[in-house]
């Protein structure tokens, strides 16, 4: 398949319209209806039912309606076990944006009783990952001419479409992960639009600064993580790019005589910006009496039962704290932490930090390699040896800045949980873009039988991958109580291990 776009692209370049590849854009069409017909065929376990029943899935539908009355509370019915009641009203803590998406169905569909949260991940993911393929094609042809290798982006591009969490998340369409996966996409459109000015050598536009802030206002009010980690990106890359066209001229006339031309290309953004920041407060305040306040777990309707612990720890240790960061890294890099909140004396000491820990454990040096592998060279490459590159490395460092706020933010989390590893995506994604631009120019100095072990370790790695990811999958399917159970069945046999499950 990867081949087929590959070839298709060499021969599409000699083909323009407007400035545009026709059979280049077929290719990429046809490559990217064949990863969501393969994706919806993961999702809807087999069956390809793409508005069917899923677990809460009506919540966001309600969410909408009561907005469409003022009202940002939610129907309890709809919210189920994850209501949030304040005042004797109920509430959901999740983002708007899932729910004002499902706008553009209200002219053809009863809302209220529409099934659309598969549609909407299924939309999400496959987004993402088409961004993800955009970016690293313009990378990939940012590279000198020597440098591009094809046998090497295939591999790539195969790694992107079959492994990582973009597939193992694919395990249900519920109401957690519906906004996982659009501030994914909203956090891979931000690093599209950096990629494309940092990769090409030139400085952020204002329509860039723009766009990256109308992504961060989306994304904040979708998932607060993501939200804050795009706000920070866009204010370093805003405040940098202020900085670059005009601090030359601090002090002079000259500036002064551009002060208007300043406004002009910093105020759209920081309106954005505003907006976005006001309407996520409005939104917080209305639910929990408080702009700053993302959910407050006081009024969680389960804290009593399923989750005795949770005030007890929101008062010692609060929603987030620093102290939980090595143990959060601990938990995303090789699942310990869950392996050991049962056993003594690790329990109390776990339960005093954490109200949940959840499985399945993962180890993403298998479930995507080629990702760590590559985010750590990017790394390595864009602070401490950048090279001749014509890449713009002060916009990659600052926008790497803003995506580890996200990180940091998931590993001091109360909760541990294998679908928040998708927050990490940003920042992970977009060091191992720079990794793959890097080794790509190391490997043009290698002797041809180098180059050759450097591929076939890259298609092992990519290999493991894709066999990790999808059983990662399979088993996050078989403990998803969401299910049917049939499929579980189905499935249990490929992971006996989890037969506990079913003895309860």
């Amino acid at each position: 398949m990867f081949g087929f776009y590959l070839n298709n692209h060499r021969t599409a370049r000699r083909i323009k319209v407007g400035g545009a590849t026709i059979a280049h854009s077929l290719s990429f069409a046809f490559l990217i209806t064949v990863v969501a017909a393969y994706y919806l065929l993961l999702l809807s376990n087999g069956t390809f039912q793409l508005f069917a029943p899923e677990m809460l899935d009506k919540a966001f539908n309600s969410m909408l309606v009561h907005l469409l009355r003022g009202e940002f509370t939610v129907d309890r019915e709809a919210i189920g076990y994850e209501a949030f009641t304040r005042d004797g009203k109920t509430y959901a803590y999740f983002g708007m944006f899932p729910a004002v998406l499902r706008l553009l169905a209200m002219p053809i569909i009863d809302i209220a009783q529409a099934h659309l949260a598969r549609l909407s991940c299924l939309t999400a993911v496959v987004i993402f990952v088409a961004l993800q393929l955009r970016m690293l094609l313009i990378v990939h042809h940012s590279l000198p001419a020597a440098s591009r290798r094809p046998e090497f982006l295939a591999v790539m591009m195969t790694a992107t479409v079959l492994s990582g969490p973009q597939l193992y998340l694919l395990g249900a369409a519920m109401i957690f992960f519906e906004p996982i996966f659009w501030s994914a996409a909203m956090g891979a459109a931000f690093n599209l639009i950096v990629v494309s000015a940092a990769f090409d050598g030139r400085d952020l536009s204002t329509r860039d600064l723009v766009l990256l802030a109308t992504f961060a206002g989306l994304a904040l009010n979708t998932r607060a993580s993501i939200g804050v980690a795009l706000y920070l990106g866009t204010m370093l890359l805003g405040a940098w790019t202020v900085w670059l066209r005009y601090a030359s001229d601090r002090g002079t006339q000259q500036f002064s005589s551009q002060a208007t031309h300043l406004l002009t290309a910093i105020l759209p953004p920081i309106a954005i910006l505003s907006l976005g920041a006001v309407v996520t407060g409005v939104i917080n305040f209305e639910r929990w009496g408080n702009a700053l306040t993302f959910a407050d777990f006081r009024y969680y309707d389960r804290r009593l039962t399923a989750y005795p612990n949770i005030i007890e720890v929101l008062h010692k240790y609060g929603d987030f704290n620093i102290g939980r960061l090595w143990i959060g890294a601990l938990y995303y890099a090789t699942g310990i932490p869950f392996l050991l909140k049962a056993v003594p004396p690790f329990t109390e000491f776990l339960r005093a930090r954490f109200f949940n820990i959840e499985f399945p454990p993962n180890i993403p040096v298998l479930t995507n390699p080629l990702t760590i592998i590559l985010a750590c060279i990017g790394l390595y490459r864009v602070w401490w040896k950048p090279g001749p590159c014509t890449w713009h490395v002060a916009i990659l460092r600052l926008s790497l800045l803003g995506h580890a706020a996200a990180v940091l933010l998931i590993f001091a989390a109360i909760w541990l949980s294998l679908r928040y590893r998708f927050d990490l995506a940003p920042f992970m994604t977009l060091a191992a873009l720079i990794g793959y631009g890097s080794i790509s120019i190391t490997v043009t100095e290698l002797p041809e039988s180098r180059w050759k072990q450097v591929l076939i370790a890259s298609i092992g790695l990519c290999c493991l991958g894709i066999l990790s990811s999808h059983y990662m999958l399979l088993i996050t399917k078989v403990q998803n109580f969401s299910l049917p159970m049939d499929v579980r069945l189905t499935l249990l046999p490929f992971a006996p291990f989890l037969h506990s499950l079913f003895d309860q």
